[in-house]
């Protein structure tokens, strides 16, 4: 008899659940590690005939079907299911005359956008003076400058300039959304190919994200199947999802 060893390798994928009907698949990027845990309480019962207590019944009160995992390519999609956010494109636009109050020499300003262009500065004398490229060190990626030299500037200073468009993500604002999770997966030891369905789940709002790496940065998910009771408890595509074993072509 063949022993039925496994050692599982394959592609993770993400279906946004809208109006209880999943979307597209969405291939999530290399994930180096994805575990699923099986949880149940257990009610039990002593007996109290043989003077020994022992347990002479067990019953399944609840179950449970969470996962964790760490994702390794950062696309919006992944950054904004990471941080439980919601993406936002910020369009390009120019802003006009925007007051950065009293600037004093060497404080660094961080001005209303990245990737700036046409920037210039004007102080508030009657007329209004522009100040000279000289006086300033501009980060136009980041929207940041330094006047290096104030004398002769009557505040407030004035900024107009363009800035870029961007994504914006934000942090911990979106705990509703939804996924069916569906793994292709070989089993590396055999060569058979296996699937994975979970029909709902929803990732939990902590995660740690490092901002510094000395290597390549990994983010830790986790969440929990939520079942779905349109499915038979005794079905076979499950309550939480199923597993399937799919043998290597003859």
């Amino acid at each position: 008899m063949a022993n039925k060893y496994i050692s599982l390798q394959g592609r993770f994928y993400l279906a946004e659940i809208s109006a209880g009907v999943a979307g597209a698949l969405r291939f999530i990027g290399n994930v180096p590690e994805f575990t699923l845990e099986i949880g149940a309480d257990i009610l039990e019962h002593k007996e109290s005939t043989t003077g020994q207590r022992t347990t002479d019944f067990t019953m399944v009160q609840t179950t449970s079907v969470n996962f964790s995992g760490q994702l390794e390519e950062i696309d919006k999609e992944n950054l904004q299911y990471i941080l439980s956010g919601k993406n936002h494109t910020v369009t390009g636009s120019t802003v006009e005359a925007q007051s950065l109050g009293t600037v004093k020499a060497g404080e660094e300003i961080k001005l209303d956008g990245y990737n700036l262009t046409q920037v210039s500065f004007t102080d508030s004398a009657e007329p209004a003076a522009t100040i000279d490229e000289s006086k300033y060190t501009l980060d136009p990626v980041f929207g940041t400058v330094i006047f290096k030299d104030v004398a002769g500037i009557t505040t407030p200073v004035k900024a107009t300039y363009t800035k870029g468009a961007v994504t914006h993500t934000t942090f911990a604002s979106d705990f509703s959304k939804e996924y069916m999770l569906f793994f292709k997966g070989v089993n590396t030891a055999n060569g058979d190919n296996v699937a994975v369905t979970l029909h709902r789940t929803k990732k939990s709002p902590e995660t740690e994200f490092p901002l510094i790496h000395e290597e390549l940065g990994q983010y830790a998910i986790s969440g929990q199947a939520l079942s779905d009771t349109s499915k038979a408890v005794d079905g076979e595509l499950g309550l939480y999802g199923y597993f399937v074993t799919i043998p290597a072509a003859a």
